[in-house]
């Protein structure tokens, strides 16, 4: 009993010392005028910590929360005419599926033939999905669970890093270092009703078992509670504040227990891939938008491989369509999740019951 008091006195000890470099980094980039500080300073500050060494610690039950205020935000972002506009995003889709089929397909024959990777590692460290959801299915084909988390952290840090410095010096936009919202906190009710998008929402999603669930479940039950037109209200300022610290923080601890100097090479590999599929979504986002009557803009954010949080925040920043990118991703991390481990399991002739085989290991 002692041990377990002690084992979790640590744990929170190595906690508040991670949010509070998170936020430091938080406050220095907001300092010195980056975008999406909070979330960036947070991710780079906690990243080198990490990398150094240091015994960084994230608790998934605070990022949940954190996740889910950012679900009702983002659910917010969705209004009554969305509807009928979601029917005008299909060409978009149909490029958005094509362009993750080539950038799984490169990035694939780049970890396999340049870095060395197992077959089952390579496939699932290019499939820009859910981290959780590639780790657990890439595992149970055999793949590496650390080089294909360690390739998705790096990747996710890579987009994160670049996507808004690109538009704030590239494309001359303002990304201030938090999302517009409200100062202050919604009277009763409607805090009430925003509460509830989280307490039904999460456990909702975990029993459909849908991917980000934790985001995800939220930001449906905002979306609807907004298209109906039962209230307008967004979580405030602070509060999203305090969610980007925790998500770039989380992003950084994805790195603990790991030495720069052993895994390196693994990084290395990862973010050369990372800055490819960046450049790529750029290039067909200011190449094709103008073909299916698409703003450019909008088309990069969608097709960024980047998290649905991370990506959704950024476009909520710059006022660029934030339902329609949180809705591209959506679909992106579902049809990686639903159709990517068929595919492989298709290919390779790895049959289902082995899958469930190594899924009873774990």
């Amino acid at each position: 009993m002692l041990m377990i008091s002690l084992k979790r006195a640590g744990l929170s000890a190595r906690l508040a010392g991670t949010l509070t470099l998170a936020a430091l980094g938080g406050g220095f980039f907001a300092w010195i005028g980056t975008p999406l500080a909070w979330m960036l300073g947070a991710m780079f500050f906690t990243t080198t910590a990490s990398l150094a060494g240091a015994p960084t610690h994230m608790s998934l039950i605070l990022r949940k929360v954190m996740l889910a205020i950012l679900g009702i935000m983002l659910g917010s972002s969705f209004h009554p005419e969305i509807i009928s506009q979601a029917v005008q995003w299909l060409p978009s889709m149909g490029v958005m599926i094509g362009f993750v089929a080539l950038i799984t397909t490169l990035s694939y024959q780049y970890f396999r033939r340049v870095a060395g990777l197992d077959q089952a590692t390579a496939y699932f460290s290019s499939a820009p999905g859910g981290l959780t959801e590639m780790m657990t299915v890439g595992e149970s084909v055999g793949g590496n669970v650390a080089t294909i988390s360690m390739v998705h952290a790096t990747r996710i840090l890579v987009v994160v890093g670049t996507i808004p410095v690109y538009f704030r010096y590239f494309e001359g936009l303002h990304v201030p270092t938090l999302p517009p919202g409200p100062a202050g906190f919604p009277d009763l009710l409607d805090m009430t009703l925003l509460t509830a998008c989280a307490v039904i929402g999460v456990p909702l999603a975990a029993k459909f078992r849908l991917p980000a669930g934790g985001l995800l479940g939220p930001m449906l039950l905002s979306a609807v509670l907004h298209i109906s037109g039962l209230t307008s209200a967004a979580p405030p300022s602070v509060l999203v504040a305090c969610a980007q610290v925790v998500i770039g923080a989380g992003i950084g601890c994805r790195f603990a227990g790991l030495s720069l100097r052993h895994v390196w090479r693994t990084i290395m590999f990862a973010i050369g891939s990372g800055v490819m599929m960046v450049i790529a979504a750029a290039v067909t986002g200011i190449v094709v938008a103008p073909m299916i009557g698409d703003l450019p803009k909008p088309l990069i954010l969608a097709l960024a491989p980047g998290g649905l949080a991370e990506m959704s925040l950024i476009a909520l920043s710059i006022g660029s369509l934030t339902a329609y990118v949180s809705f591209m991703h959506l679909s992106r991390i579902v049809l990686v999740v639903m159709v990517f481990p068929a595919i492989f399991r298709l290919v390779t002739g790895t049959s289902l019951a082995q899958s469930a085989k190594n899924d009873s290991v774990d």
